[in-house]
């Protein structure tokens, strides 16, 4: 069955970013092969980013890049499917919602503070905090686009009309925290950086919603 041509160029005009994001993420994919597999540890280490970056030693455009190409990677297998969901309805959704510059201005923005933010938070001396926790969380190489569609979804949630909008933030809100205290709880050996920046890039989005007009 075909599709009629003024469908496709319909979705195209509407929704551009998104569409946009979702074929670079499926090519990155499909040439890292992280459709079928995990991410490579040398592509992680090579492309990722970590709160370490943020340093004044690693300072320079050879590692700040890597906030743009963290992004286009995920860690493969089913987050590579899950990635391309969450574009596709989150920032779809915001990009129809208020527009598409609107909607690029809060992915790359909410993606860009978040890890700001989370560096910045672990850069504070944790004088009280287990140190092998302080150095995973500095060390751990992270990829994704999950903060900006995280960042997108709290826009979306926030330009709904009451009281859908308080039940979303605060199932969304209890979720977010629910995962990130049970990673903390269930095993020391697995990464909290994403987790982290979830929490950070939803209430970004629905501060950001605040500010846009849609």
């Amino acid at each position: 069955m075909k599709w009629p041509a003024w469908s496709l160029m319909g979705l195209v005009r509407r929704v551009p970013f998104t569409l946009v994001m979702l074929v670079v993420i499926a090519a990155v994919g499909l040439t890292t092969a992280t459709h079928l597999d995990r991410l490579r540890p040398s592509l992680l280490r090579q492309f990722g980013f970590a709160p370490f970056h943020f340093r004044p030693s690693f300072l320079h455009a050879g590692e700040l890049v890597r906030l743009l190409t963290s992004v286009f990677l995920t860690h493969g297998g089913q987050s590579f499917y899950a990635s391309l969901a969450m574009i596709a309805v989150c920032v779809g959704l915001a990009e129809k919602r208020v527009g598409t510059w609107r909607a690029a201005l809060t992915f790359w923005g909410v993606h860009l503070a978040t890890l700001l933010i989370q560096s910045l938070l672990l850069a504070i001396p944790a004088r009280h905090l287990d140190v092998l926790w302080v150095n995973l969380l500095n060390t751990e190489h992270d990829v994704g686009p999950s903060a900006g569609y995280y960042g997108c979804l709290g826009l979306v949630c926030q330009k709904q009309s009451e009281p859908r909008r308080r039940m979303l933030l605060a199932i969304i809100g209890g979720i977010l925290i629910s995962r990130l205290i049970w990673t903390a709880l269930t095993s020391r050996r697995t990464p909290l950086a994403a987790d982290i920046a979830h929490l950070i890039a939803f209430p970004l989005g629905v501060a950001l919603a605040k500010r846009l007009r849609g």
